[in-house]
């Protein structure tokens, strides 16, 4: 059986800088109708920076959440970026870092349930210190941790970012494979 849901009906209910939200009716591959909430996004990078052995990530507030996270650099692509571009920009933007080269990890979606976002992750090992570009409503702390420090954060929780913990995932199977 197809899986497949086709759009019957499609009204925007909310237009954002960021995000578009909208509610569509479909119809379901068992011939039922259900409506569906989208958050139409036009996607993001993530970097997983590696220097000397060591990871730079961010501790940031995140307002959605209130709550202070440690994260890898990352950011929203801007309209029509390429997305290793995007990787790039945001990396100098919020290390200070200019990577030298650029191994793409994959591609994931941290809600598909309600949303079109796909995160683009990147890995980086060569990179020279530039200045940082913070936006101006930015405050990052830039943190240094080990592999083995970052897996223990995990596990207790105090880790708790999807595109964090699947480029962390995505870097080990990568570097178990000899691709990194």
């Amino acid at each position: 059986m197809d899986k497949k849901e086709l759009t019957v009906a499609s009204r925007l209910i909310y237009h954002g800088k960021i995000i578009d939200v909208y509610e569509d009716d479909v119809l379901c591959p068992n011939k039922e109708t259900a409506q569906r909430e989208i958050v139409k996004h036009r996607g993001g990078v993530g970097v997983l920076l590696e220097i000397d052995g060591q990871f730079i990530l961010e501790k940031q507030f995140r307002y959605a959440i209130n709550e202070v996270i440690i994260e890898i650099p990352a950011g929203k692509l801007e309209v029509g970026e390429d997305p290793l571009e995007s990787a790039k920009r945001q990396l100098l933007e919020e290390t200070g870092y200019h990577p030298f080269t650029m191994f793409h990890l994959g591609d994931i979606y941290p809600t598909a349930g309600y949303s079109s976002e796909v995160i683009h992750l990147y890995y980086s090992s060569r990179a020279i210190l530039k200045q940082r570009q913070l936006d101006r409503d930015e405050v990052i702390d830039l943190i240094t941790l080990s592999l083995k420090d970052i897996e223990q954060l995990i596990l207790e929780n105090k880790i708790k970012d999807a595109k964090t913990i699947a480029a962390i995932n995505l870097y080990k199977l990568h570097k178990e494979a000899g691709k990194i």
